[in-house]
């Protein structure tokens, strides 16, 4: 599920897991706003363990909500939930070590401007949410699907890697996100 990490990383990995839960999905995970105090005094096998438990429960029926994360200034994988395991055709323990760009993704496309947005949230250290983009499967299927990332922040202030979710929408959510955006966007 994920490679073996440091506490100050996994504090960061559950920090940027809340950024992107509060601001697209924040049904999910309840528990983690209560949780979240503790962070700071927990130990890595505690934080590991609680990270787990998130991305797993991700993987429940009513979830569907898929999450991977990447560190360093290549944007290598670091974790992932079985959800994005499967979008990429791959099994989790696979995709540790590899990027976007590997020959063996389906979204090959699309991994420029997968890594065009990782170094913007990565630079900016601010989150981008509610990316609405086409992705395409393992199957070959092409699909909308609507995406969140954060920064993966050090103790220090400097970025580490990217944490994201997305899920995947039907044509019709997805029409009415557009729409409601450009009603909302600013006339020149």
């Amino acid at each position: 599920m994920f490679s073996k990490t440091s506490a100050d990383d996994l504090r960061a990995i559950l920090t940027a897991y809340r950024t992107v839960k509060n601001g697209s999905w924040p049904q999910m995970h309840t528990a983690m706003e209560r949780r979240a105090a503790h962070w700071a005094m927990a130990g890595e096998p505690e934080l590991a363990s609680e990270l787990e438990s998130y991305v797993k429960e991700t993987e429940m029926p009513e979830g569907a909500v898929r999450v991977f994360w990447k560190l360093g200034p290549k944007f290598i994988f670091a974790g992932c939930n079985e959800r994005f395991a499967h979008d990429a055709g791959m099994a989790a323990a696979d995709l540790m070590g590899t990027d976007d760009f590997d020959a063996r993704l389906p979204w090959g496309g699309q991994a420029a401007k997968y890594r065009a947005d990782d170094m913007e949230v990565f630079q900016s250290r601010q989150a981008k949410l509610d990316i609405l983009e086409r992705q395409k499967s393992a199957t070959g299927e092409v699909f909308w699907v609507r995406v969140g990332k954060a920064p993966i922040l050090a103790p220090d202030g400097s970025a580490r890697g990217i944490l994201g979710m997305y899920d995947i929408l039907d044509d019709k959510t997805a029409s009415k996100l557009f729409m409601a955006r450009s009603q909302s966007a600013p006339k020149a």
